[in-house]
């Protein structure tokens, strides 16, 4: 049988480790550390970049870039635009709900990641332009999405510029924002970040580009990791059982 000091760090142990079992970020590769798109998959123009690219990534030395031209000179033949057809089959979204807001083409990321409910989903997000905002027929824009869920992050006419951007490659930039959600549904779910090219007029306008920088993306269980009051409790305990013993108490 086992004596309580034994015992008692038997339990702390298997406390901590289903804590942080619990609190693991299921996302694999969140800040692009590995220098490449490893458990990623990609359509269209995606890089990633450092801050020689003209925005310092939030974490790391890496940050993802999606584009709807390259920067410089043409878009990278090597890399073509995803069209809006196909970039809703790559992120699994319903047939033409792109297409229904005149997207033309884009670019895009996704992962499958597994959430527990309760998980809060977070992740920094930077959108920049050429764009002009009084063209209504341009407005192009940056979305995430979870399974068939598509979420506006910024758009050419309604988000808010700063009026002297850090990227020098593109006029204007909303500068890094958090974007956190919960997850209230336990499962398996297709990650995705996209930015698009749209035009009313059916033409395509993909000689002025619009880019989607992202960064820390991550799963966190606030509710299931343990405070630093319980922390102390559990070591505290086992200082004292451990002290008993030593006492014959």
């Amino acid at each position: 049988m086992f004596k309580l000091p034994t015992l008692t760090l038997i339990t702390v142990a298997s406390l901590l480790a289903s804590n942080l079992e619990a609190s693991h970020a299921a996302v694999v590769n969140g800040s692009f550390e590995t220098g490449n798109f490893s458990d990623w998959n990609t359509s269209g123009q995606a890089s990633l970049e450092t801050s020689s690219f003209g925005v310092t990534p939030v974490n790391g030395s890496y940050q993802a870039v999606l584009q709807t031209c390259v920067f410089v000179g043409a878009c990278d033949d090597n890399q073509p635009l995803t069209n809006a057809k196909d970039l809703e089959s790559f992120l699994g979204l319903s047939v033409n709900e792109l297409s229904n807001l005149s997207v033309v083409e884009g670019s895009a990321i996704k992962q499958t990641i597994t959430a527990n409910a309760g998980d809060v989903f977070s992740f920094s997000w930077n959108f920049l332009t050429d764009e002009d905002a009084t063209n209504v027929d341009y407005n192009d824009f940056a979305f995430f999405t979870l399974n068939n869920t598509l979420y506006s992050l910024a758009d050419i006419i309604k988000s808010s510029f700063p009026v002297n951007p850090s990227f020098s490659h593109l006029k204007k930039e909303t500068d890094y924002q958090t974007y956190t959600i919960p997850i209230s549904v336990t499962g398996n779910y297709i990650l995705g970040f996209g930015v698009v090219d749209v035009d009313k007029t059916g033409g395509g306008n993909a000689a002025v580009n619009s880019a989607l920088l992202v960064d820390n993306i991550k799963l966190t269980n606030i509710a299931k990791v343990p405070e630093p009051d319980t922390l102390f409790g559990l070591l505290l305990t086992l200082g004292l059982a451990s002290k008993c013993k030593r006492q014959n108490c």
